[in-house]
């Protein structure tokens, strides 16, 4: 019996824009999205977190300059009530997509596992 395994995760996908978790977090982007000083600021703190990961990477710290801006961003999200709802709802999304990834590895994990207690 042949399997498409790839048939299986687009229907998964499908399924996943059904859960209130998936719901909840579109929602929450929406208003995102609707709101122009949201968005704005949204875009600014995904543009400092790639820029912070890249410099990680690369083993770069930061100058006080960028330190001072990303705090000034942050700060302001963190009192944008459109962003935190956001944030919290990707939180829970990432919670099940976690879930997820464990049930679907558990055979890898499984074989690991076994593979210890010989």
């Amino acid at each position: 019996m042949t399997v498409n395994i790839y048939d299986n995760a687009n229907e998964m996908a499908k399924v996943l824009v059904e859960t209130d978790q998936y719901q909840a977090w579109q929602t929450a982007f929406d208003a995102v999205q609707a709101d122009a000083e949201a968005k704005d600021l949204f875009k600014q703190f995904q543009s400092i977190q790639m820029t912070v990961q890249q410099m990680m990477q690369a083993q770069q710290q930061p100058t006080p300059d960028q330190e001072k801006e990303w705090d000034g961003v942050a700060k302001k999200v963190q009192e944008n009530e459109k962003i935190k709802n956001l944030m919290a709802a990707e939180q829970v999304l990432n919670t099940l997509l976690g879930e997820i990834n464990e049930i679907v590895t558990k055979p890898v994990s499984e074989a690991y596992a076994q593979s210890q207690k010989a």
